[in-house]
């Protein structure tokens, strides 16, 4: 399925539906030499599954049909003309019956490219009253799957706007600018920033440059205190008094790797933190977990022996936000750090 550009406005929520319409037949035989009575078991479990969404959707179906007697085996496999067998249905297990969940942690699905569901569907079918039977099911499914994103529209700047660039310099500094036609003393810009597309922070400002109805350009230089992986999503917003506007939005793709040497994950992150190295480590670490106003919220002592792998697990995970991850290899004072978002 398709993501959702975020120039388009502020995703709030997703929504993910399936309908689902299934039919049943099966045929059931006698396979003794003597006369049995059977009752046959159909049940199935379907499961949609997709970021965020948790639980996962599923429907379940369990149902008996019969009891059958059924005459001793002829010998021939569903002979129509014996009563050693029996048809069962067409039964309609499902009739357009919906299933449906959602989720408001939206960053997997903001984006150009596309987002990824799993569907599978778990059918067993059985027959009680003897160990010696021959059961055959065939199933015809309609599957529909529908995914509905909630947000709020973007008010795209007025045309004075001319032209809006984010661009990465090197791994550490992006290079904003803008250009304007026809400016307006009284306007006042804010350059705005968000780690996962919907929730943007302020992280730097410009005044209008003084003369009115020409064209003005704007540079502003953003620089990454910690090295960060994934995606940053940058807009402009004007200020005109009490009327706010707001730009496109400008992706810039970090890579995965929030670190040389290191991969945190996941990211965001609700409670246990993985920390993958591209070298087995001997040695002490000091994990420190900071917000941004460089306050240390967590603080823990680690030992790796020869190892790839750490786990930070936080029993009292902080409250949603940006956090600095920090380990700091105690006898070669070497750092691997990343920035993380925390949610619920």
């Amino acid at each position: 399925m398709p993501q959702f550009q975020p120039s388009t406005g502020m995703l709030i929520c997703v929504n993910a539906k399936i309908s689902l319409t299934s039919v049943i037949r099966m045929r059931l035989e006698n396979d003794t030499a003597v006369t049995k009575t059977y009752v046959a078991n159909y049940s199935r479990k379907d499961t949609l599954s997709g970021p965020g969404i948790s639980p996962s959707i599923f429907g379940s179906r369990s149902k008996n049909y019969g009891p059958y007697t059924l005459t001793a085996s002829d010998g021939i496999p569903f002979n129509s003309g014996s009563t050693d067998n029996v048809t069962i249905g067409p039964d309609t297990v499902y009739n357009n019956v919906i299933y449906q969940g959602s989720t408001t942690n939206v960053a997997s699905y903001l984006g150009g490219g596309s987002v990824n569901f799993a569907y599978s569907s778990n059918a067993t079918a059985s027959a009680s009253g003897s160990d010696y039977y021959v059961l055959a099911v065939n199933s015809q499914n309609k599957l529909s799957f529908t995914l509905t994103y909630s947000y709020c529209n973007n008010v795209v700047l007025k045309l004075n706007l001319k032209s809006f660039q984010a661009i990465l310099k090197d791994k550490d500094n992006v290079f904003i600018s803008w250009t304007t036609l026809n400016e307006n003393k009284n306007n006042n810009y804010e350059i705005e920033l968000s780690e996962n597309g919907s929730s943007f922070r302020t992280i730097g400002s410009a005044p209008a440059k003084p003369a009115d109805g020409v064209a003005a350009k704007y540079d502003y230089q953003y620089h990454l205190d910690q090295p960060v992986g994934g995606k940053l999503y940058f807009r402009i917003k004007q200020v005109n008094g009490k009327v706010v506007a707001y730009s496109d939005v400008r992706i810039i793709n970090m890579g995965t790797d929030a670190f040389p040497g290191v991969r945190i994950y996941p990211n965001p992150v609700v409670r246990n933190i993985n920390l993958e190295f591209d070298r087995p480590l001997n040695g002490n670490f000091r994990i420190e977990l900071s917000n941004q106003m460089g306050q240390v919220v967590y603080t823990t002592g680690m030992r790796l022996n020869n190892s790839t792998s750490l786990q930070v697990q936080l029993n009292n995970p902080p409250p949603p936000g940006i956090y600095y991850l920090r380990a700091t290899e105690t006898g070669s004072s070497k750092v691997y750090s990343g920035k993380l978002l925390f949610t619920k």
